[in-house]
């Protein structure tokens, strides 16, 4: 489901199934990092919402 929701933002050429892994693995990292401390937290919302921007079907 995932993998069909993607395939259209991943562009010509580039395996969806390849994408969407790239796309879980920043979501968690974000997770990671921030609940490591790694990450400031007032940005938390900033981050995943330029996650989305970048990915997003315009």
């Amino acid at each position: 489901m995932m993998m069909e929701s993607l395939r259209g933002v991943a562009g010509d050429g580039v395996d969806p199934g390849l994408f969407t892994e790239v796309f879980w693995a920043s979501l968690h990292g974000l997770a990671t990092l921030s609940r490591a401390g790694r990450l400031l937290p007032e940005d938390a919302g900033r981050r995943v919402q330029l996650l989305v921007d970048r990915l997003a079907v315009a």
